[in-house]
């Protein structure tokens, strides 16, 4: 018989101090936000060296400012809908279970389709369900590290291992 094996995901996107900033927010962009989030590699966990964080968040968050959300097939949208009502209805359970601080830009939603908005949360613990579970949404959870070797833990702390990303010179 023939078998294929899904992994799941709950991929590190680790941003050192000296990495090229505006890159890895474009790589992040389409690291999370493509395909609504719907993809099993998603670079859905965003770990940022301390020292950068604030400011790289605060650029993070301009950026999901001018996100485009309506047809994928449009070359001009950066976030299509999501796959049917159940799957939204698990994304904002999951996102409004009270963990952390949630940031979602004031974007129209389009009215025809199962839209849901980009979303980062931050101030997170390392055991946080968010942390852990593999959404599948447009959802980008975030923590801090301080060293790299801080850093490759929270990356491993995960039961899947399907992808990981690293923006560093």
């Amino acid at each position: 018989k023939a078998l294929t094996l899904e992994l799941g995901g709950k991929s590190p996107y680790i941003v050192f101090d000296d990495a090229d900033q505006d890159s890895a927010i474009e790589g992040l962009v389409d690291a999370i936000w493509f395909n609504g989030g719907q993809v099993c590699c998603a670079g859905s966990r965003l770990l940022v060296q301390e020292g950068i964080a604030e400011r790289f968040l605060d650029r993070l968050r301009a950026r999901m400012d001018k996100l485009r959300l309506g047809d994928p097939l449009d070359k001009s949208i950066d976030i299509g809908a999501i796959v049917d009502p159940a799957q939204r209805q698990r994304i904002a359970g999951l996102v409004d279970c009270g963990e952390g601080e949630v940031y979602q830009p004031d974007l129209p939603l389009p009215a025809d389709g199962c839209f849901y908005p980009p979303t980062l949360v931050t101030g997170l613990s390392s055991s946080s369900r968010l942390m852990h579970e593999e959404i599948f949404g447009p959802v980008l959870v975030a923590t801090t590290f301080r060293t790299p070797a801080e850093a490759v833990q929270l990356a491993n702390d995960t039961r899947y291992g399907l992808a990981a990303t690293i923006w560093s010179e």
